[in-house]
């Protein structure tokens, strides 16, 4: 039995944050069924490189999910979300404030059919505020959440990560434990309820030991200077080949081991004056050599590295975070979901499908006749 195999789920979501939500979900064993009008660009979905006309997003993202063409413009595609929540009882979607409102597809307008409706709504500020209506992306939420203000380097500013903060660790996780509370409360009283996450929000706490040493008092942090931010020796230090190599020995015991390996006089992590050396040092050998030496030192010294050597790291392997998925007989890899577990463990049952590709099985098992469903496709209801 999958854990989640027991929820139905609709997902109204685009881009990065609820469908990377929803597929973790449905790894989990939710039924889930992505709706989205094929003719509304996508630019997560639609961005290269493609396989058989499908772009390796698509198939990541919307594995283990149904799909449902609809245009939700059309009235009769209300219709039919209408009567699919009378079982799928829980609802994603990442509009705009009011958007579902004017569609006909609130929170309040469904719940009157379905009482133990979850309804999930993300957005960039939440569905209050004098920023509520602005758009924005992970950049975005970043710079105003305060995180930018004391990241990146004294000299040069700051730096775009490689990944999408906002979105992941808080659109999706959030969504995700959103939900699943609300499914609690729900076993627990037989209520459902509306999910308010913002991705603002969520960004705001992540500002984490800084953030709270500031709020208790301290110092409005800086650049460079704080213990974590490269105001002390744990920072990234550049090889003789270009590369780099993290190193996070602030307690004690791997401050010893880390100092007497590199054979620098400071007495902790903290003691900034023993940096030019420390980076003058590990500038001296190239990356495979400190992989040499630090390979048992136990001091969280660790190397940098790409895509490529992560692929080939033999405890990514072990931990079989990449998976393969088959997709129209060609095997593609897939990022795994990270949370393992003894028993109700993920299945990877297919791939992402195109929007629609589910469409007609739907209807009928919703009751639609052949008929009814020729002719909403005339009246362009799956555009």
């Amino acid at each position: 039995m999958r854990a989640l195999e027991n929820l139905k789920i609709l997902d109204f979501t685009t881009l990065l944050p609820g469908p990377y939500a929803t597929m973790i979900l449905g790894d989990l064993g939710a039924d889930i069924i992505k709706i989205s009008s094929p003719s509304k660009y996508d630019l997560v979905l639609e961005q290269e490189p493609k396989i058989n006309n499908k772009s390796a997003n698509l198939l990541w993202l919307n594995r283990n999910k149904k799909t449902l063409a609809l245009n939700l413009k059309k009235e009769e595609s209300i219709e039919i979300i209408k009567k699919l929540i009378e079982e799928y009882d829980i609802i994603i979607e990442q509009f705009r404030p009011g958007v579902m409102d004017r569609l006909g597809l609130s929170y309040d307008i469904l719940s009157k059919i379905n009482p133990k409706l979850i309804y999930c709504s993300i957005t960039g500020y939440g569905q209050t505020g004098s920023l509520k209506d602005k758009a924005g992306h992970d950049i975005n939420y970043l710079a105003r959440s305060g995180i930018m203000s004391f990241s990146g380097r004294k000299e040069e500013g700051l730096s775009l990560y490689g990944t999408q903060i906002a979105d992941i660790a808080v659109g999706s996780m959030n969504s995700i434990v959103g939900i699943l509370a609300a499914v609690n409360y729900r076993n627990l009283t037989g209520e459902g309820q509306y999910i308010d996450v913002s991705m603002m929000d969520g960004l705001v706490p992540m500002n984490s030991l800084i953030g709270s040493q500031f709020l208790a008092g301290g110092n409005l942090p800086q650049r460079e200077g704080e213990l974590l931010n490269g105001g002390s020796n744990y920072d990234f230090y550049r090889t003789k080949d270009d590369k780099f190599l993290s190193v996070g020995s602030l307690e004690p015991k791997f401050w010893k081991e880390f100092s007497n390996t590199l054979d620098i006089d400071a007495k902790d992590a903290t003691d900034t004056s023993a940096k030019d050396e420390i980076k003058e040092k590990i500038k001296s050998k190239t990356l495979n050599e400190w992989i040499e030496i630090f390979k048992d030192k136990d001091c969280c010294v660790e190397p940098v590295l790409d895509l490529n050597e992560v692929l080939e790291d033999d405890h990514i392997k072990e931990r079989e975070l990449i998976i393969e998925m088959d997709v129209d007989g060609k095997k593609i890899k897939q990022f795994a979901s990270p949370i393992k577990y003894s028993k109700s463990k993920q299945e990877y049952r297919f791939a992402g499908k195109k929007i629609g590709s589910d469409t007609k099985e739907i209807l009928e098992n919703l009751g639609y006749s052949k008929e009814e469903i020729e002719k909403m496709d005339k009246n362009e209801i799956f555009k």
